[in-house]
């Protein structure tokens, strides 16, 4: 059996302690050894190999002691994890990782940059998630408990069933909720009140929308585990899902595939994008939902006929 992998990114410290724990804690729920990788974003890479070999091996012995004493610091002892230093652009080179590796999750920081270099280039760790190629756990600065209550937000019941196993399958042993934000979709609620719409049959109709929304997880629920629960909120997804962050317990929110597509939402003050900044609680994100397989003429044939 294939032993599952959990990578640590790491850059600097103590910045990416956070980053650390809950590696070692996500590893340890699959028992496995912590891969923690840098990547040293070393410039002039037209540079001769005279000039770079020792700058390079500079880089490397620098990280390579920078997480020797992280280690330290934290407790986690050496033989628990397992030092990968790469060379190269960072987001690259951790995409290029996650294609290799497979891992069950990719732990980074949320990285906060200034305003113009995020809407030029975005973070290494918005850029890895909009690759879409690994789950990835985003923690924020201070680990005060393991995880123990988990939210996992759906964009509707047909992708409950994939937010849910992703969930348990980057996180086991955890309790989990499956939460749906419902709201009026803005440009129906704009026209309604073009048309001089009342306030109560916009109200109506967003319980509708709740009711139904309500029926259809209770009929996936009945497949789940005992220990999942469900509800519904009612209202902007972005601004309730972080409100929802921020009740007593609530350690992790992870959002599954989703319909639309990953890089749009990163880069377009999305859902996504919102709580990694705002929620009071660690994200994960899983991976982008696996394209549908391509029929051939012959197989569209067998189904018309």
């Amino acid at each position: 059996m294939t032993k599952t992998t959990v990578i640590a990114a790491v850059d600097r410290f103590p910045e990416d302690d956070a980053v650390l724990l809950r590696g070692i804690e996500v590893a340890g729920r699959h028992q496995t050894t912590l891969r923690i990788v840098h990547v040293a974003d070393v410039p002039d890479y037209a540079a001769s190999a005279a000039v770079m070999g020792p700058r390079i091996a500079r880089a490397k012995t620098s990280a390579q002691q920078r997480i020797d004493a992280a280690l330290g610091r934290l407790g986690i002892a050496p033989d628990a994890v397992d030092v990968r230093l790469e060379v190269g652009d960072p987001a690259d080179r951790l995409v290029a990782l996650s294609q290799q590796m497979a891992p069950a999750v990719m732990v980074m920081r949320a990285r906060h940059q200034p305003w113009i270099a995020q809407k030029l280039f975005g973070s290494v760790t918005e850029r890895v998630i909009a690759a879409g190629v690994a789950s990835v756990l985003v923690v924020k600065p201070e680990v005060t408990r393991p995880y123990g209550r988990v939210l996992a937000a759906v964009e509707g019941a047909d992708t409950a069933d994939a937010a849910l196993s992703d969930a348990m399958a980057a996180v086991p042993g955890v309790d989990i909720e499956v939460v749906h934000a419902v709201a009026v979709e803005p440009r129906l609620e704009q026209a309604m009140l073009r048309v001089g719409s009342p306030l109560t049959e916009i109200t109506a109709h967003l319980e509708a929308l709740v009711q139904d929304a309500e029926r259809r997880l209770a009929l996936r629920a009945q497949a789940w585990s005992p220990g999942v629960t469900w509800r519904v909120l009612r209202g902007d997804p972005a601004q309730q899902l972080v409100h929802a962050t921020r009740a007593d317990g609530v350690d992790l929110i992870a959002l599954g595939p989703h319909r639309s597509g990953m890089l749009t939402r990163i880069f377009s003050g999305s859902v996504i994008q919102q709580l990694i900044r705002d929620a009071a609680c660690d994200v994960l994100i899983g991976p982008a939902p696996a394209p549908a397989p391509v029929q051939d003429n012959a197989s569209r044939a067998e189904i018309v006929a």
